[in-house]
């Protein structure tokens, strides 16, 4: 069965994606659209190629992969043009993450910020450490699950977080990442998010109920099989 392509990424429009294998500089991302065994999961392939390579036409399918029948609308993406921005961002806030006097502090700052805020007060997880939506590089949000050591099977080396993609790109509780274009600045929370589904949900996409598709490279060896973690 043709697997579905969900995202491709050039290096030279990314300043901060890593190269793959030989010096590649073109990551593609695919899934398989059906679900497998009893536990219902989900197959994902990287695939790193040189860019250079894909401007032979001559290469390309004269017809492409017809999708096939599919069960639920999100498991086939919704066409969408990427505009790259960088942004700092910093680690999840819990565990052995940071050293346990900053965690400290950053809990004690979020206590103050919704005494005198109330509930749409802003806080360190959700509106400065990590951004929702597709991103790469940067530090995996571990609000799912918690934190977890994510080692490279091949050599045993921690591994790095290549690629995050999620069903959305905001939410209620990041409204310091929303878009000034996409946002009503009077207003907190969902209710100053304009611009229905499209903006917020854009590739239709879902990965699990209220999590995001983690894919981790070996910093060590870019030819070490990369790890998926939906957390």
């Amino acid at each position: 069965m043709p697997l579905v392509g969900l995202a491709q990424f050039f290096r030279r429009d990314i300043p901060g994606l890593v190269c793959g294998p030989g010096g590649a500089d073109l990551v593609q991302l695919f899934h398989c659209p059906f679900t497998h065994g009893m536990h219902l999961e989900r197959r994902y392939r990287l695939r790193w190629r040189q860019a250079r390579h894909t401007e032979d036409v001559g290469r390309f399918l004269a017809t492409p992969p017809e999708v096939p029948l599919l069960r639920w609308e999100h498991e086939l993406p919704e066409p969408c043009v990427l505009h790259p921005e960088e942004v700092d961002t910093y680690p999840w806030a819990e565990d052995d993450t940071l050293p346990a006097s900053l965690i400290a502090r950053i809990d004690a700052w979020d206590d103050t910020q919704a005494a005198e805020h109330g509930p749409d007060a802003p806080s360190y997880q959700d509106d400065l450490s990590i951004p929702p939506g597709w991103r790469v590089g940067g530090y995996p949000s571990w609000a799912s699950t918690g934190p977890m050591a994510v080692d490279c099977a091949s050599c045993a080396t921690p591994m790095r977080l290549l690629l995050t993609a999620e069903g959305y790109e905001m939410d209620a509780g990041s409204h310091s990442w929303v878009p000034l274009e996409d946002r009503d600045p009077a207003l907190r929370g969902k209710a100053s998010i304009r611009g229905g589904r499209s903006v917020v949900q854009p590739t239709r996409l879902r990965f699990g109920r209220d999590r995001d598709l983690h894919v981790f490279a070996c910093p060590a060896d870019p030819g070490h099989p990369p790890r998926w973690l939906l957390a």
